[in-house]
């Protein structure tokens, strides 16, 4: 019996060309396993970027909301705002969490600061911050800051420190004013006609008949006596007296007046003016009736309008057509409350006084006249328009 070569015996492949795959797989493995390790760290630089995108908008998101919570403004919780963005801390924890507020923006893409005291900038953790400093258009800012750093350091690549800021804009208040319709208004209203009276009607009620009991004798034996009845007697008549009702009297109808706040013979205003102490506005009232005052709104720069060291701005009186208000109110806007002047035929002047000089205008200085006159009713009178 003879032995055959062994080799001839192994299924498969020779030894040589094993080998030959195996060192090619081995000279491949590195590029390989470097690939998926890059793709994996690129992976994890994108979403830790997008999570503090994230953070940083949806807790400036927050700060800005309006309502409280609590006894603060949301603005005021920085432990909430830090909250919402530290939710969307995947994969990572984030370094710094700041919190500021500014004026927006100039043209020439400068921050604008809410006071000396109060740093724009985002790496200034300001908060907390009062309610009064704070007015529509100022903004929230929240900047979230992180660091990536590879899991491997296979190559000497420095931690790569990521920042993402967001900003929204405050809306503490928003004047609602309705449409000025109906535009037409008729002051005297014509007095209804008198129903007229059917001249043969009667108030008089129809008679009723009545009937008399008759007792009649008893005959002797107890038998009650007959007597024969009377046919020759002729049936009773009625007669219906007419009552006399006057006829009715027509009283002539007063012919409408009509009024309308737009058109030539409308209301119109004049250029806002601020000088010294005072902001006022003329009312030019061409409708021919004097007008009533619904609501009466003002904006003004509050906090920043005095040159000195109190900036503030109060306001402290208003006239309009010798008919005053006094009060104090320190607001970036107010309704004024309880006051309802007339607007005079012809040209009348608004003025609002403060308790100093008004030196610095920012642009957020508006007058609005709500008229409640009916033909006129919810028709504004803006300063802006």
């Amino acid at each position: 019996m003879s032995m055959e070569n062994p080799m001839k015996l192994l299924p498969g492949k020779p030894l040589e060309r094993r080998g030959q795959a195996m060192v090619e797989f081995m000279l491949a493995l590195p590029v390989l396993v470097i690939l998926l390790y890059g793709v994996i760290e690129f992976s994890r630089l994108v979403f830790i970027f997008a999570s503090t995108a994230n953070a940083s908008r949806q807790a400036a998101r927050y700060g800005a909301g309006s309502g409280e919570v609590g006894a603060l403004s949301y603005f005021q919780d920085c432990e909430g705002i830090r909250e919402v963005a530290n939710r969307s801390a995947i994969l990572t924890d984030f370094d710094d969490i700041n919190i500021t507020y500014d004026r927006g923006l100039t043209s020439n893409g400068e921050q604008i600061p809410i006071n000396d005291e109060l740093d724009p900038s985002p790496q200034a953790d300001s908060c907390p911050i009062d309610d009064n400093l704070i007015r529509n258009g100022d903004r929230i800012i929240v900047q979230v800051s992180t660091t990536y750093e590879p899991i491997i350091p296979i190559l000497p690549i420095e931690p790569l420190t990521i920042v993402s800021a967001s900003a929204r804009t405050f809306l503490i208040s928003v004047p609602i004013f309705g449409s000025a319709l109906p535009m037409e208004f008729y002051p005297e209203s014509p007095t209804p006609s008198l129903v007229p009276t059917d001249p043969n009607a009667t108030d008089t009620p129809p008679p009723t008949a009545t009937s008399t009991r008759v007792i009649l004798p008893t005959l002797p034996g107890g038998t009650p006596g007959v007597f024969p009845t009377r046919t020759d007697l002729p049936p009773p008549t009625f007669t219906f007296t007419p009552s006399r009702t006057p006829l009715p009297s027509f009283t002539p109808s007063i012919t409408p007046t009509f009024i309308s706040c737009s058109g030539e013979t409308g209301v119109f205003h004049g250029p806002l003016i601020v000088r010294d102490n005072f902001m006022r506005m003329g009312v030019f009232n061409n409708t021919g009736h004097t007008l009533t005052v619904a609501q009466l709104y003002v904006e003004w720069n509050h906090d920043t309008g005095h040159r000195g060291s109190d900036p503030s701005l109060r306001l402290s009186q208003i006239l309009f057509a010798n008919q005053a208000w006094q009060g104090d109110i320190h607001a970036p806007s107010a309704f004024i409350p309880g006051y309802y002047p007339t607007i005079p035929q012809g040209e009348s002047t608004i003025e609002f006084r403060f308790h100093q000089n008004y030196n610095i205008e920012d642009g957020t200085e508006r007058i609005i006249i709500t008229i409640g006159t009916p033909g006129c009713i919810n028709y504004p009178i803006d300063s802006r328009k």
